[in-house]
């Protein structure tokens, strides 16, 4: 295994410590978790779309889809009709660097935002309205060995990237 966990230990943590995660942890209105939703809809889209392309091996990775359900239960359950506000900086400026991600940086991404889901996604979906099927993996466990199969230290830097367009978005979102 490579010591790729260790090299992105910091980002990590910073991640974890922001505002906004220390809200999503304990709970938000299904407002704000839809607004989250949301954003999280539109950055996964992007990843899983350039994923295909080049990481055909984990198609069963996809959280996008799950993701647009939550979205739905949480319209119906909690009657909020509005499409909510799109972070457009923090997404778009994501969208202009995934696409120019070869396979080792899109799973970089991965790593990063996938693995995330599977750990810390049990506490959020506990903690948040819904169901929370997005934090739901099938064959979780061989997914993880493949997926760690194929890091390398040298996707760290990537990997850091990765964590920091998500401070940015946990930025934002914190400041609605």
């Amino acid at each position: 295994m490579s010591k790729l966990k260790e090299l992105t230990w910091e980002n990590h943590q910073r991640a974890e410590r922001t505002e906004f995660v220390r809200k999503l942890l304990k709970g938000l209105t299904p407002e704000e978790y839809h607004k989250y939703l949301y954003n999280q809809y539109m950055i996964y889209s992007i990843l899983e779309d350039a994923a295909g392309r080049v990481l055909p091996e984990l198609n069963n990775i996809r959280r996008a889809e799950r993701i647009y359900a939550d979205l739905r239960e949480l319209e119906k359950e909690y009657t909020i009709s509005t499409t909510p506000e799109l972070l457009m900086p923090v997404v778009r400026e994501y969208e202009r660097h995934v696409i120019t991600l070869d396979r080792a940086g899109i799973l970089a991404h991965i790593y990063v935002r996938h693995f995330g889901d599977m750990y810390g996604g049990q506490m959020i979906k506990k903690r948040n309205p819904g169901s929370g099927t997005m934090y739901d993996f099938d064959n979780v466990e061989e997914l993880k060995t493949k997926i760690r199969s194929m890091l390398n230290d040298d996707m760290a830097d990537e990997a850091n990237r990765c964590f920091e367009f998500a401070m940015e978005l946990f930025e934002e979102l914190n400041h609605d």
